[in-house]
């Protein structure tokens, strides 16, 4: 006796092996479910299966812009897929992998064909000086269903940036958060919208906006700048781009919490490599924007060097999401900076 698999067995099992971390016997499965919703003609199930086998070619760091893309154009109303596929065209900053995802007559390849023109043709004006031009072309793009296609986040925001050359900040500000709303991660629309409060004076929000910028890029120094530009206009505090320097272990432990990929340098004023080392540590700070440096005296901060066992200097220690992934002790600038470009990637 036989026993026909269902497209809904196929993706659970999919999904089973997809949580245990087996990435291609997860695709193995999300391929059974797709053959066989296709047989069906069941668009939805085969784009919720796509859209699962995109998940672990994510995971796995394989290009997954084929399998997102097709989802979508089987099922224009999964909200998930959309989201992801907004997401991966922001990231690329490119319409042209999604585009030679799918068929010639496929509705939404023609869709994000004319959001891609627009974008270049808009692009073209702005380098030649034509603001009002470009905000046009972007515009254009982004009419009818153009606002509605995954990638229309970055029109809306080169337009946010016409916009705001022209001191319509409002605008521009409008731009920016419909952007955001696309894509929420979008670190352009984000220095946007930061920007834009900031020309309207809308201080409190624009320090809120540029401290969550500093806290992801907190070795960008044009963003410290501008964070504290506000933080002047609202008697706050200000912040330096760079290796920040600690003083106590709560400090410690809140920065590690707080960051995603954390560097740490352990040092002392006495110590002849510290010296050697730390204008490497210094320039890798500038180098790997996304990546907190923390340096750590460890006669000032004996607690700090207590509870990360620290016994010579100095040591360097790399923190992922809150968790110690490697550290080695010895002043190797090449380690260091290979290090930088292993992790940096990750986040």
């Amino acid at each position: 006796m036989t026993t026909t698999t269902t497209t809904e067995e196929a993706r659970e099992r999919g999904n089973a092996l997809f949580k245990s971390g087996s990435y291609d016997e997860a695709i193995a499965a999300y391929d059974e479910a797709i053959a066989i919703a296709n047989r069906a003609n069941d668009n939805q199930s085969e784009a919720k299966a796509r859209a699962n086998k995109a998940a672990c070619l994510i995971n796995l760091n394989r290009d997954a812009m084929r399998e997102i893309a097709l989802a979508v154009d089987l099922d224009g109303t999964y909200a998930r897929a959309r989201e992801r596929m907004e997401a991966m065209v922001v990231e690329r900053g490119s319409f042209e992998s999604a585009i030679d995802s799918l068929d010639e007559t496929s509705a939404l390849r023609i869709r994000l064909k004319k959001l891609s023109d627009a974008r270049a043709r808009g692009n073209e004006k702005f380098k030649a000086g034509d603001r009002e031009g470009a905000k046009e072309a972007y515009g254009e793009g982004l009419a009818g269903d153009g606002a509605t296609t995954p990638g229309a986040a970055l029109l809306f925001c080169n337009r946010a940036a016409c916009e705001s050359a022209a001191g319509a900040h409002e605008k521009a500000l409008a731009d920016a958060n419909e952007a955001l709303k696309r894509d929420e991660s979008f670190v352009k629309a984000k220095m946007r919208r930061a920007n834009a409060l900031a020309a309207l004076m809308r201080f409190a929000e624009a320090d809120t906006a540029f401290t969550e910028l500093h806290d992801a890029l907190p070795g960008d120094a044009s963003i410290a700048a501008s964070l504290n530009a506000c933080r002047s206009a609202l008697n706050k505090p200000t912040v330096k781009a760079g290796v920040r320097e600690i003083h106590d272990l709560a400090e410690y432990k809140k920065a590690i919490e707080k960051s995603k990929l954390v560097f740490v340098d352990f040092t002392a004023s006495w110590c002849g490599p510290c010296k050697m080392i730390a204008p490497v540590f210094t320039s890798l700070a500038s180098k790997f924007t996304n990546i907190l440096f923390l340096k750590v005296d460890v006669d000032e901060c004996q607690d700090v060097a207590g509870h990360e066992r620290v016994s010579s200097m100095p040591t360097f220690a790399v923190y992922r999401h809150g968790k110690k992934v490697e550290g080695f002790s010895g002043a190797d600038g090449n380690r260091l900076s290979q290090l930088c470009a292993k992790y940096a990637a990750t986040i």
